[in-house]
């Protein structure tokens, strides 16, 4: 049995040499920095790791280099959604080969699936895996939103579905999420924004980009809230919100990369269709790292 999903996942960016190609060596060192940092799992190829720029042998690597490098040390959660439900199976089917403890999974996009062939979709992907699923729901990219009462249909078509990832924004939606589900399946949100509430409410934990260049802030954070010291978690969430504000409106995966490089961690540059953040954003982002005390620490 594999380890159990929660707290904070860092959502691991992809790091790319000169040559464009992922970089296997800085990816290496990048999932030993984030484990000694902290964080309690990571996640391989999701929208953070620019899954949809990578091809699927890419994207199959990845997740062996973070499991490979991870040892066993955190939970690996690979993210294997598609547009393509067999391709989905097969980056499933190879996570688990190679040893990961579940798998995130977006609905696919683009061209929205019916509600009904969505739950066919997470169904038949669950009837081919023994791994926990994470379903994946980001309304802003998929079309359709998945609320509490899809799950509940979810639910009784598939036991796979063990966690799901909340990228709707909606506080309010999170916490039906959390109260309805309570002692079923474990919620993640993964809106930069609202994590500190969700966490308050008692979320199981989040997947967040915000740790590939912040991981121990995003850490404390978590655990702060865990430990009723309210006050103090209050005090580092204004903190950094401004950032998290930033992430989110300004391209995730590209600013994410960009926070990282001004904090000294260099990813390299994002894969095209993706470009650097123009030098007026990043002197934006550079003011707010500054103003949150992250550029000295």
């Amino acid at each position: 049995m594999g380890k159990s999903v929660g707290g904070v996942l860092a959502a691991v960016s992809t790091p790319f040499g000169e040559d464009g190609a992922v970089d296997e060596k800085t990816l290496r060192d990048h999932v030993d920095y984030l484990i000694a940092n902290g964080v309690h799992g990571l996640v391989p190829c999701g929208s953070t790791g620019e899954f949809a720029a990578l091809t699927s042998d890419e994207r199959k690597r990845v997740a062996e280099v973070v499991i490979e490098q991870a040892a066993g040390r955190v939970a690996v959660v690979p993210h294997t959604g598609s547009t393509r439900t067999a391709e989905a199976v097969a980056l499933t089917q190879h996570a688990e080969r190679h040893g990961a403890d579940a798998v995130l999974v977006v609905q696919p996009f683009y061209e929205a699936p019916t509600r009904t062939e969505v739950i066919e979709y997470f169904a038949t992907i669950g009837s081919e895996t023994s791994l926990p699923l994470v379903a994946y729901n980001l309304p802003s990219v998929t079309g359709m939103n998945l609320d509490a009462n899809f799950y509940e249909d979810l639910l009784e078509c598939t036991s796979s579905v063990q966690y799901i990832k909340d990228t709707s924004g909606d506080l309010d939606q999170v916490y039906e999420l959390l109260f309805r589900f309570e002692g079923r399946i474990g919620i993640l949100v993964g809106w930069d924004t609202i994590v500190l509430p969700a966490f308050a409410a008692g979320a199981t934990g989040s997947i967040w980009g915000a740790p590939n260049f912040m991981p121990r802030e995003c850490v404390d954070l978590f655990e702060l809230t865990r430990a009723g010291k309210h006050d103090e978690a209050q005090k580092l969430w204004r903190q950094v919100w401004f950032v998290q504000q930033f992430l989110g409106a300004e391209g995730y995966a590209v600013s994410t990369k960009a926070a990282a490089e001004l904090r000294g961690r260099s990813l390299g540059a994002p894969r095209a269709p993706y470009s650097r953040l123009p030098e007026d954003k990043l002197k934006q982002l550079r003011g707010l790292l500054d103003e949150a005390g992250l550029l000295s620490a």
